[in-house]
């Protein structure tokens, strides 16, 4: 960060933590002017952004949020699921957003426009595997099925899930 100040004043400097870090590495980072924060809690942030403002008053965004398409427990393609976090997520997001003064939050971007069939490890990139990757708790399948996080599928045709999130108005000042 110390690198980057001193070639270029004139841009934000900004990093990616998995969920919320610690006060030692908000300290440790304390050159950094934006944070970005992947954050996968399921149906909601919970106290994320409680947790955020008793720690920096630096603005973060959400890198990633959301969830996956694909219900490992019944074995089939959830839309309506996805479609469910994705709406829920986003508009906490919206009510918690610096842009309208009700919150510490700038924003987000949710993970991910398409899916990508080649995460599966040991899957093949022509198949839409259905394997879980890791587990998540927070999640009514705590199966993640990487390969199937897209708003769009591998042939860019939209799920549910990127119709609620079209649907949804972005905050105004």
């Amino acid at each position: 960060v110390k690198a980057i100040k001193e070639n270029d004043t004139t841009r934000p400097v900004s990093t990616i933590y998995g969920h919320v870090p610690p006060s030692d590495i908000i300290a440790a980072l304390s050159d950094v002017d934006v944070w970005g924060l992947n954050v996968y809690t399921g149906t909601s942030f919970g106290d994320l952004f409680e947790q955020w403002a008793s720690l920096s008053t630096k603005p973060f965004f959400l890198g990633e949020y959301g969830s996956d398409a694909f219900n490992g427990i019944d074995g089939l393609v959830d839309e309506t699921m996805q479609a469910g976090y994705v709406d829920a997520l986003t508009k906490e997001i919206n009510a918690n957003a610096s842009v309208n003064g009700s919150g510490v939050c700038a924003g987000g971007m949710v993970f991910e426009f398409n899916d990508e069939w080649w995460k599966f490890s040991g899957g093949s990139p022509w198949e839409h595997d259905t394997g879980s990757s890791w587990e998540n708790g927070a999640y009514s399948d705590p199966g993640m099925h990487e390969e199937w996080w897209g708003l769009v599928d591998i042939d860019r045709t939209p799920r549910e899930a990127y119709e609620a999130y079209k649907s949804i108005q972005a905050p105004t000042p």
